[in-house]
Order: structure tokens, then sequence, then C-alpha cells
């Protein structure tokens, strides 16, 4: 299975499973948004393994995300590829210690 495509992504929050958005995997490069922010970043996944690196900047109301309400944020996510599904976990570089669950679902390949 190709890596490349339009995904969904879900952080596990207070409530469980919370839609995050939607990130487009392309060439090394991660673009998403949804309702309220955009994101852009870029991925690595050599074999099984996945890595993500995103700044997310927030156009509307910020969601309070490890700990605080910042309009922009640097995450990173690792995780496993696992079919049609990327499970890992998302961090903040300023404070590694401190992580969410994280899921990508691929929707559709690249046309």
């Amino acid at each position: 299975m190709s890596i490349e495509g339009l995904w969904t992504a879900e952080i596990h929050g207070l409530h469980g499973w919370e839609h995050a958005g939607v990130i487009v995997l392309r060439d090394g490069h991660a673009l998403g948004g949804g309702r309220q922010h955009y994101s852009i970043g870029t991925y690595n996944c050599p074999g099984e393994d996945f890595s993500m690196s995103l700044t997310i900047n927030y156009h509307g109301s910020p969601r309070t995300l490890f700990g605080s309400a910042d309009k922009t944020l640097s995450i990173k996510v690792d995780g496993e590829v696992q079919r049609d599904e990327i499970l890992g976990s998302a961090f903040r570089l300023e404070s590694p210690n401190q992580s969410l669950a994280f899921r990508l679902t691929k929707r559709a390949d690249m046309p």
C-alpha cells in the first residue's frame, strides 16, 4: 500500500477519539486542515515506521491541546503503518514528555 493519499486525523482526548481534520501525504509533504486550522509539514515512512512534523496554525478559536490554546503549535507524530491506518502518538516539540494518542485513517489514494 502506498502511504500517499488523503487521510483523516484523530486525536484521543477526554471524550475519546476526536476528529482533527484531514491530511494529504504526498512526496514527503504533509498538508492539512480543518474547520478552524491549517497545517503544513513533512513526513517520512521507511517501511512500517512513520514520522511527521507539522506546524498547526489556527485561523479560528484554537483548541486546547497539550494544556494550552496557542494560535500556532509545532508537533511531531511517531507511529506505525497498519494497512489503512497509522497509529501513534503526537507531542509538542517544546514538551516531548506529554503526548496524545494519534490516528490517521486513509480515505483515498492520490489520483
